[in-house]
């Protein structure tokens, strides 16, 4: 299962259309809080992807809290954000960030990257 969160219903429509021909399930939140409280109810996706700038919880924070989860620990998270410097990728990384995606995003480079993370067949 993948999991998107992001708090643009224009950004989960457009992961939507990307993904609606790939051999996986996809399972989409507006707040980062209600897909971490799930992950800690005990939901064990595969691969999440998340926004960085939202309110309430932000994609770092939302990651902070699913590492000290011991089944997500290892779990892959991209960030699928607008944000575009060294800085803050820097900090993905020391948080235990898998990869990073600039927004706006070209459909073949996000399935490339869920392929690439789930390894499925290309």
């Amino acid at each position: 299962m993948v999991i998107f969160i992001d708090d643009s219903e224009t950004a989960l429509a457009s992961t939507k259309m990307v993904t609606s021909s790939m051999p996986i399930e996809v399972k989409q939140y507006t707040q980062a809080e209600v897909a971490l409280a799930e992950i800690q109810a005990g939901m064990t996706p595969d691969l999440i992807i998340t926004d960085l700038n939202m309110p309430v919880m932000n994609g770092f924070e939302f990651l902070q809290g699913l590492r000290q989860i011991p089944s997500t620990k290892r779990t892959p998270c991209l960030m699928l954000t607008t944000e575009t410097k060294d800085e803050m990728k820097q900090k993905g990384k020391a948080l235990g960030l898998t990869g990073w995606i600039v927004k706006p995003f070209s459909p073949t480079q996000l399935k490339q990257a869920i392929t690439r993370v789930l390894r499925l067949p290309a």
